[in-house]
């Protein structure tokens, strides 16, 4: 936090509040949260790659890919006929670590490489 004014930080201040909740709310979804988390743990990601890596059914994790890119969460890139998608938000990729680290195992550690 180092010299930081905590007021600065306090969630009781309403944009703050605001913002962490519609965050919060967008990986309030199990799918949504597990896409994230995959993002940013292997980074950017083919739609196929994403299906075979979470057993997920391809048109729901598209219709959540899309959701994720329109609060622009994850980027798009095109290449070729394939669709990549990528983490675009840091804040959402700080959280997922946090979120690692509190649900993990005792003794377990998540890979924190590819943090913000």
């Amino acid at each position: 936090m180092g010299n930081q004014d905590p007021e600065n930080q306090c969630l009781c201040r309403a944009n703050m509040a605001e913002e962490a909740s519609e965050l919060l709310g967008e990986l309030a979804n199990t799918e949504r949260l597990m896409i994230i988390a995959l993002l940013h743990e292997l980074g950017e990601m083919h739609v196929n790659e994403m299906v075979e890596t979470l057993g997920a059914n391809r048109a729901s994790l598209s219709r959540h890919l899309g959701r994720l890119r329109d609060q622009l969460m994850v980027t798009t890139r095109r290449k070729h006929n394939r669709i990549y998608y990528a983490l675009n938000l840091p804040k959402a990729a700080g959280l997922i670590k946090i979120i690692g680290t509190l649900m993990a195992p005792k003794g377990r550690e998540i890979n924190d490489s590819k943090a913000e």
